[in-house]
């Protein structure tokens, strides 16, 4: 059976760049971003960057192009996590790579107690 779309709930497209592969084993968020979509246009945007509190490897830093030093000047990853959360509201959700940033978003949202996790 196929459910009517909601026309009247916008659809975020997000990205995340994380500390390592997976939140089960101790990887966390690094920078969010993402777009608003509203009738096929961008309404409103979201990015930070995001301090994990862990250290990040040569290898992720090679990947994402985010160092040490970047995240550390950054808010806590809880924080952006939280305005995140609020920036989502009800909106549909759309990513690249859906699995493996809608394990990272239920982790996230589970730290800072805004889901029932993974």
């Amino acid at each position: 059976m196929t459910r009517p779309v909601d026309s009247s709930r916008d659809t975020v497209v997000l990205d995340f760049e994380t500390s390592g592969m997976s939140p089960a084993k101790g990887a966390r968020v690094i920078e969010v971003g993402a777009v608003r979509l509203r009738g096929g246009r961008i309404v409103d945007r979201f990015q930070s960057l995001a301090d994990p509190n862990i250290f990040l490897n040569d290898f992720i830093t090679d990947l994402t192009g985010i160092t040490n030093e970047m995240v550390r000047s950054a808010e806590p990853v809880d924080e952006v996590m939280k305005k995140f959360s609020a920036f989502i509201g009800d909106d549909f959700l759309v990513a690249h790579n859906a699995s493996f940033d809608q394990k990272f978003l239920a982790a996230e949202l589970l730290h800072i107690g805004c889901g029932a996790g993974p």
